[in-house]
């Protein structure tokens, strides 16, 4: 499904095929809200696996902006290409409280990642620069503009056509406070994308 059949299919429900009433550029723009929506609720539709080459030190950041790691599977510049393991921060630091600040290493061994800390994971030991490692995390969907019409939503897959509830979503929502009705046309449109990317019964709630 491609962008543009998003749009067309929300602008037929809104009866407003010439973007009279809507203009032309907001539904798209609500279209890649909708994307980053389903990449919050969803990260893994949009997983990737990289060979990604980390800086000196433990903390290292994943490519692009992404906030969702799902795993450093194994080493890609070291000659072994030995798997990686994730350890846990609190046992690592019991039993080496000062691995931090350990020798730098051609080789990395464990990894640790707390999804609250988002695009922010560590490496045991210490990577040098310049090594590379492969990584599985969740990219950053592209935005979505007037001009984009044919970019494929290859990523959402099966999941394409529920964010034309979320344009409609926002775009019933915009005008809430003109017509009152429209405020639980929202909601429901809000909670019909929810629910499919979810599985979820859909109770009502929108994020404002």
């Amino acid at each position: 499904m491609q962008a543009k059949d998003v749009i067309d299919r929300a602008r037929t429900i809104l009866q407003d095929a010439g973007a009279d009433y809507w203009k032309q550029d907001e539904l798209p723009k609500w279209l890649t809200d909708g994307r980053m929506e389903a990449y919050r609720l969803r990260p893994d539709l949009y997983e990737a696996t990289a060979a990604v080459t980390l800086t000196e030190g433990p903390q290292q950041e994943l490519p692009d902006g992404s906030r969702r790691l799902f795993d450093v599977s194994q080493n890609v510049s070291h000659p072994k290409q030995r798997r990686i393991t994730v350890v846990d921060d609190g046992a690592l630091s019991a039993s080496r409280p000062a691995w931090r600040s350990g020798s730098r290493s051609a080789e990395i061994i464990h990894y640790l990642y707390n999804a609250l800390r988002g695009g922010v994971y560590e490496v045991y030991p210490p990577a040098r620069a310049g090594v590379q490692v492969q990584i599985s995390y969740a990219a950053l969907p592209e935005a979505i503009t007037a001009h984009d019409s044919e970019t494929e939503l290859v990523q959402e897959g099966e999941y394409a056509a529920n964010l034309v509830d979320f344009v409609l979503y926002r775009a019933f929502l915009k005008e809430a406070d003109t017509v009152p009705a429209f405020q639980a046309r929202a909601a429901q449109h809000y909670a019909a994308f929810q629910g499919a990317l979810t599985g979820a019964v859909a109770t009502s709630t929108n994020p404002g």
